[in-house]
């Protein structure tokens, strides 16, 4: 009984501290404990939802809507009197349209004809990530152009403001700053506003999520002088978001089919695609080798630009950023544009890419 009791002391002690550090620190989660979710708190998920689509924008907080029962205000560090007078701006244009910058342009649809390629970053953790290191990676990569997702985790919108922050620094430098787009739930001219106040070269513009207000949205950009990359799925899409004035088109389907089902896709709509117009492709990250596969298959049908969509969404792990440096240099490389991931043999390239991500014998 005496051993009994003993034990019973040292769970109730143990649970107690294990209580008080939860406390202290809401973030920590307590192995072998799955906190519940909060009254109203949708599903966590890497694609869009709808109720967060439709109550939440940049800049906007939103409530005690996380599983710790933490308030999080997602305000960006721009002056709000900014992005007013910014809104206001596109206000007193009217009908009139705007030209945008056309570096984004430039950049991606090169008169070599040689292919660009862009990595997004979608975050999957809340804890804060460092940026710096990716950014850098990134850059030294040569991707032709950082797309920061902020849909899917609070914290997206401070991962933007670094992304922009850190490749301002290259500015002078070479390789020179990579554009960055920022893709968030786009709704309102507020938003395109306060992208324009953050620094971003371009905002990516959903027509499926912004539905009607899709061109006016496009036409917002561009009378703020940002580049709008309009997300399409279909022809009717490709046709409103160039009548808008859009020159940077993304074929991106939010759809859980096979990725080859979506390449297919991809390919049948490339056609639709006027060709003053940068046609974009977007092809799936780390699927260990398929995804070069794809991205050969869309450069086939003609694509200026790859997209690999969550290609990057940890920074604390150093192998992400070898992996993504090590796809750009496979697809940049000047050998055979037949490349396959060797399972068998490790690499011995300047990014020392881990077992199973092949080496310059894996390019046939």
């Amino acid at each position: 009984d005496m051993q009994r009791a003993a034990g019973l002391c040292v769970v109730l002690a143990t649970t107690s501290l294990l209580c008080a550090s939860a406390a202290s620190n809401p973030h920590r989660s307590i192995a072998g404990f799955v906190p519940a979710a909060a009254p109203g708190i949708g599903l966590r998920s890497n694609q869009r939802s709808a109720p967060r689509a439709s109550g939440w924008r940049p800049g906007a907080a939103l409530g005690p809507g996380r599983p710790w029962g933490r308030v999080v205000g997602l305000s960006m560090a721009v002056d709000q009197a900014k992005v007013d007078t910014l809104v206001k701006k596109v206000q007193e244009a009217g009908e009139g349209s705007g030209k945008a910058s056309s570096k984004l342009t430039k950049v991606l649809k090169k008169a070599s004809g040689a292919p660009t390629f862009g990595v997004e970053f979608a975050r999957k953790e809340v804890e804060p990530h460092k940026i710096e290191g990716a950014s850098l990676a990134i850059r030294r990569g040569k991707a032709a152009m950082i797309l920061v997702d902020t849909t899917v985790d609070d914290h997206g919108v401070e991962d933007l403001e670094q992304f922009v922050a850190e490749q301002a620094t290259a500015k002078g430098n070479f390789p020179g700053p990579a554009p960055v787009v920022w893709r968030g739930n786009i709704k309102t001219v507020e938003d395109v506003a306060r992208a324009a106040a953050a620094g971003c070269d371009a905002v990516a513009i959903s027509m499926s999520e912004a539905g009607e207000a899709g061109g006016e949205l496009i036409k917002a950009a561009l009378v703020l002088g940002i580049e709008p990359v309009a997300e399409v799925q279909d022809k009717d899409e490709i046709s409103t978001a160039v009548e808008a004035g859009a020159k940077l088109i993304q074929v991106r389907f939010e759809s859980t089919a096979v990725e080859s089902f979506k390449a297919f896709a991809a390919v049948s709509l490339r056609k639709e695609i006027p060709d003053d117009c940068v046609a974009i492709a977007t092809v799936q990250g780390r699927q260990g080798g398929p995804e070069i596969q794809y991205a050969n298959q869309m450069l086939n049908a003609k694509y200026h630009t790859i997209v690999f969509s969550n290609m990057m969404s940890d920074c604390t792990n150093v192998n992400t950023e070898r992996y993504v440096c090590y796809v750009l240099s496979l697809m940049l490389s000047k050998k055979s544009q037949s490349l396959k991931v060797n399972e068998a043999k490790g690499s011995k390239e300047v990014y020392n890419a881990p077992q199973g991500w092949g080496d310059s014998s894996t390019h046939v």
